[in-house]
């Protein structure tokens, strides 16, 4: 992807360092200044991306009105000189990158577009990790406990030992947990349990 592929919103109180990013974006691609997350309903774009200015109590407000939206949108949080303590905190809350800009003559496309990128990737491994959680809630518990020996390598008789049950019915779980994962076979099976654990 690049700079311009998307539609750049920004919310920054600082109508000249929000000024400057949005012409410095809006060279490459589009950029708009917002005033604040509440006009966010209107974004239409196909691929937007949110960058708001460190205000704690903005960038949780920005991050409530994105949780409402049909159309998800990374959030980037930016500021003259980032201190690693807020960076963490800010990551903490869900937002997709920090990076460092002052309203200078400096160009952020660059490291924008790394985190967009990153965001991306990230943003499949999530959707990949909900599948395959959403596939394990069909389980029952024990269909659970024999998976979990499955993924440690214990053969049918040691988990019927473990289990305190007959090896036929350790067969008819891993038979059941096969059909309601929808997988050919256990390796696949551990191979969902592993992509839910990601």
């Amino acid at each position: 992807m690049e700079i311009a592929d998307i539609t750049f919103y920004i919310i920054d109180p600082n109508m000249t360092r929000r000024n400057a990013l949005a012409r410095v974006l809006g060279t490459n691609g589009h950029a708009f200044p917002l005033d604040n997350a509440s006009e966010l309903v209107s974004v239409t774009a196909s691929r937007p991306c949110l960058l708001v200015h460190d205000d704690d109590d903005r960038v949780k407000a920005c991050l409530a009105e994105v949780s409402l939206l049909n159309n998800p949108m990374p959030v980037l949080v930016y500021s003259g000189q980032p201190h690693l303590e807020r960076v963490y905190e800010i990551a903490d809350m869900g937002v997709a990158g920090y990076f460092a800009y002052t309203g200078n003559s400096e160009d952020p496309s660059e490291q924008i577009l790394r985190l967009v990128n990153r965001d991306a990737r990230m943003q499949t491994v999530r959707q990949r990790r909900h599948a395959a959680a959403s596939r394990l809630q069909a389980l029952t518990r024990r269909e659970h406990e024999v998976l979990d020996a499955v993924s440690r390598g214990e053969s049918n008789k040691a988990i019927a030992r473990q289990l305190r049950v007959s090896p036929r019915t350790v067969e008819v779980h891993r038979r059941n947990m096969i059909a309601k994962l929808d997988v050919p076979c256990s390796i696949s099976a551990v191979r969902v349990a592993l992509e839910a654990e990601l």
